[in-house]
């Protein structure tokens, strides 16, 4: 006969196990949906096509970085395609969870993610650490991003080791400030 605390252990572990056969993810469709679109973005990022569509009309990329201004859709755009343009970005891993409506703390359908990045330009790279969040409108389509991360020294740290690349970069500054 088995012993009392055996039963209770052998109890415990069989609902544990029935629990963890029923993730969040499976119950919260549009998680899914928007997070697909979310590592959509990151891949066009990694293959320096990011797809437009992906984003609502309105979209806000959100400044984080100091004294930065949020830039919209089109901003946000033009300055990716600059980024990929001089250096290639890997996603090396990544986390991605439900986000949660701050007064509810319902899900709400955001998706966040935790990454490393590994950040190449010429024969320098540089490893990055990151934090992002994006909300989504009602048709799935990317509404706001938030990224936080040391881009700008990261950027800069490459340059340093590119001074080709520096000096196009200032070249074509300066030819927009004419």
């Amino acid at each position: 006969m088995m012993k009392p605390t055996t039963l209770f252990f052998l109890v415990f572990a069989l609902s544990f196990l029935l629990a963890c056969d029923n993730p969040a993810a499976e119950q919260n469709p549009v998680f899914n949906r928007n997070m697909a679109s979310m590592k959509a973005m990151f891949d066009g990022f990694q293959n320096k096509t990011i797809d437009p569509s992906l984003f609502a009309d309105d979209f806000v990329d959100v400044g984080t970085g100091f004294e930065e201004e949020n830039r919209n859709k089109e901003e946000a755009m033009q300055q990716w395609k600059m980024m990929t343009r001089v250096m290639d970005a890997e996603l090396l891993n990544a986390v991605y969870l439900p986000g949660i409506d701050t007064t509810t703390f319902a899900l709400d359908g955001s998706v966040r993610y935790y990454g490393q990045w590994k950040m190449t330009m010429g024969d320098a790279s540089q490893t990055l650490k990151a934090y992002g969040s994006m909300e989504f409108n009602d048709v799935g389509e990317i509404a706001t991003f938030a990224h936080y991360a040391d881009w700008t020294a990261t950027f800069r740290a490459l340059l340093a080791e590119n001074p080709e690349i520096a000096a196009k970069l200032n070249q074509r500054a300066a030819r927009s400030e004419q």
